[in-house]
């Protein structure tokens, strides 16, 4: 993105507006003392990237490294926070003021001059001097490259290649929806391992209820959908959403409800310890989902069911609230869109630094 007062700046000095797709994408650039520079704000931080090719020999081998001793020099008079140069390119990060910012784009482009880097008249991929045709204006996000023909058409074609294969691979949700429903499923595991080892062994010997400390797993059931789904799919969609919210409570509430029924085997109001023979009585699967005692009896036996319901209610919460977090933090990388790619044919007449301007004159 760039705001007014930038683009205003950069408007003076030759540079060209260019309104992206979305606004993150607006930018200015131009043909600037014999380079393409693409300018703009990113972060609270101006960015500017100038398109250039540096060829694999010992000879620029010594450029980049003269230049980037010349950068490490200049970083605080120009206020530098970060700059990369690499074989297609330099880009340079400012943290000062738009007049900072001009300045330094003046300082980069003589720098260049004085190494004698390759401009506008070759290209930023092959490196290859342009012929009778016109260049063509690669536009990646907000950076511009200056390609031949040939190099654009690759870029082109490798950029819908890498979208479509993209597409395909994130249309793949199914194997992450079953991976988040095999996970949860060893959620529910840990929750019967739980109610059949650990309870037995801590409430027999009359120490308080642990059954709510237990409720915690629900946690780890939101948590094991969570990477079951994640490690299967890296699509972050509905499907996402939906599977990791939806498992994470159902397997929660299975896991409590099967633990609670194992558990009425070993320590129930009767102090009998059934064998697991007893679970082929239809009232040890119903005394926790509804009241069986009759109203006779009330008063000299526990109702299971309404223990079983609050238990249920504090596990769901921990599993609900550790999927919300879990999702959300996944918003941002959702929303994250990959670049658009453009092509343009652009003629390379250049403005360039008021010092050369007027040197000229």
């Amino acid at each position: 993105m760039i705001t007014k007062n930038l683009a205003n700046a950069l408007s003076d000095i030759g540079f060209t507006y260019a309104d992206g797709e979305k606004s993150a994408s607006a930018h200015c650039y131009a043909v600037y003392g014999g380079y393409l520079v693409s300018a703009y704000e990113d972060g609270g931080k101006k960015k500017a990237y100038f398109s250039f090719r540096f060829n694999e020999n010992e000879e620029n081998a010594i450029k980049r490294y003269d230049m980037s001793e010349q950068f490490s020099a200049e970083t605080e008079e120009f206020e530098v926070t970060d700059y990369e140069l690499g074989e297609d390119g330099l880009k340079v990060v400012c943290g000062g003021s738009i007049a900072t910012f001009l300045k330094l784009i003046d300082k980069c482009v003589s720098m260049l001059i004085e190494h004698d880097i390759k401009g506008v008249e070759y290209c930023s991929s092959c490196g290859n001097k342009f012929g009778k045709r016109k260049p063509k204006k690669v536009t990646y996000g907000c950076d511009e490259h200056l390609m031949c023909e040939r190099c654009a058409i690759e870029a082109l074609e490798e950029y819908n290649n890498a979208k479509t294969e993209s597409a395909h691979k994130d249309a793949r949700v199914l194997p992450g929806i079953i991976g988040s429903a095999l996970f949860a499923l060893l959620g529910s595991a840990l929750f019967i391992a739980m109610y059949w080892w650990l309870c037995p062994a801590v409430m027999g010997n009359g120490t308080s209820d642990i059954r709510y400390i237990v409720c915690a797993a629900g946690a780890v059931v939101a948590a094991l959908a969570f990477v079951g789904y994640r490690l299967f799919c890296k699509k972050i969609s509905a499907a996402a959403y939906i599977s990791v919210s939806v498992f994470s409570l159902l397997f929660t509430a299975a896991g409590q409800y099967l633990g609670s029924v194992l558990l009425f085997l070993k320590i129930n109001p009767s102090g009998t310890v059934y064998p697991c023979s007893a679970l082929s009585n239809k009232a040890f699967w119903l005394i926790h989902l509804r009241n069986t005692i009759p109203a006779d009896a009330a008063d000299q036996f526990a109702d299971q069911s309404g223990v079983f319901y609050k238990l249920l209610a504090i596990s769901a919460m921990f599993a609900a609230v550790c999927a919300a977090i879990l999702l959300l933090s996944l918003r941002d990388k959702s929303i994250a869109r990959k670049e658009p790619l453009k092509v343009e044919t652009i003629s390379v007449a250049s403005s360039g630094p008021k010092e050369e301007q007027e040197d000229a004159e």
